[in-house]
């Protein structure tokens, strides 16, 4: 049961995957703070149901007022490859949490890092700001999602009766979605004893490309074909939308997967947060909403 009475920040609420957390904490009844750089985006956000505070993460004291009155932060980062940037943000992030005594702050980084060191610019940014999080001092929780199934729904990913995405065709992923996610994160702010603790999450399924194309088949309609996109035409296809730098950074990580797929096959068995296991849905699940939502056709 939740207490009425807690407010938790939410950081990123006004993008997909902070907004999904703060609804599903919404519907248990906590009382959820935003954290935004517009007044337009804050009303959305109030129209919602949820407190919006003006603020950046680049602006340590804008972050003070949204941290008045909260006990727990989730923190979500925006997608960013410059490090010291990033390393800006998550110092300010914490400075704050600490000067408001904040007793939990989950940190979902977003995508998994393995323990060792990798040549992937993405993965290696990622493990500096974990151990930022992990050296504060604040209790928190980190979690490591696998790799979104929203991804596929970047303009041109599935055209016509072809999937093409930068994964191997033959070797099996643990996709997960962003509600799965947000389970996960929503039951982690609930679990103080779990800090300390670093966990992998996942959807419920491992998946191949083949296997992707053949539930989008199924559940489409239509016969689709899975492509595995080399990386080097995923990078130049998506630079004119995200810029030079995020599009390497992405490549990075696909990159890594490529050669580490193993690796990702064995993460995701979080039995810490078991009631975010037993809620996951099967690949159908998701495809048949995502149609329902407008982004994709039957």
């Amino acid at each position: 049961m939740s207490d009425h009475n807690e407010r938790i920040l939410v950081y990123g609420a006004a993008g997909v995957q902070g907004n999904a957390v703060a609804k599903q904490l919404l519907e248990i009844g906590y009382d959820v703070r935003t954290l935004v750089r517009s007044e337009a985006k804050a009303e959305q956000l109030r129209s919602q149901g949820f407190s919006a505070v003006i603020g950046d993460l680049a602006d340590v004291n804008s972050l003070h007022a949204a941290h008045q009155g909260v006990s727990k932060v989730l923190l979500l980062l925006p997608v960013d490859f410059n490090l010291n940037r990033l390393k800006n943000y998550v110092s300010n992030a914490l400075e704050a949490a600490k000067r408001a005594n904040i007793a939990l702050l989950v940190f979902n980084a977003s995508i998994f890092v393995p323990e060792t060191t990798s040549d992937s610019t993405a993965l290696e940014i990622k493990r500096v700001l974990i151990d930022e999080v992990k050296n504060s001092g604040i209790p928190s929780i980190i979690l490591l999602p696998t790799l979104y199934l929203e991804n596929l729904y970047i303009p041109g990913i599935l055209a016509g009766s072809t999937l093409a995405y930068p994964v191997p065709s033959e070797s099996p992923i643990p996709w997960i979605s962003i509600a799965e996610a947000a389970a996960f994160s929503v039951e982690a702010l609930q679990k103080p004893e779990l800090s300390g603790q670093t966990i992998a999450i996942s959807g419920a399924e491992l998946l191949t490309g083949n296997q992707l194309a053949q539930s989008f088949s199924h559940t489409l309609g239509r016969n689709i074909q899975f492509v595995s996109l080399p990386i080097e035409a995923f990078e130049q296809a998506i630079k004119p939308f995200v810029g030079e730098e995020t599009s390497a950074g992405l490549s990075s990580l696909y990159r890594w997967i490529a050669d580490n797929h193993e690796q990702l096959q064995k993460q995701g068995d979080a039995k810490q947060l078991p009631r975010s296991l037993e809620s996951r849905k099967p690949l159908s699940s998701w495809i048949e909403q995502s149609v329902r939502l407008g982004f994709f056709s039957s």
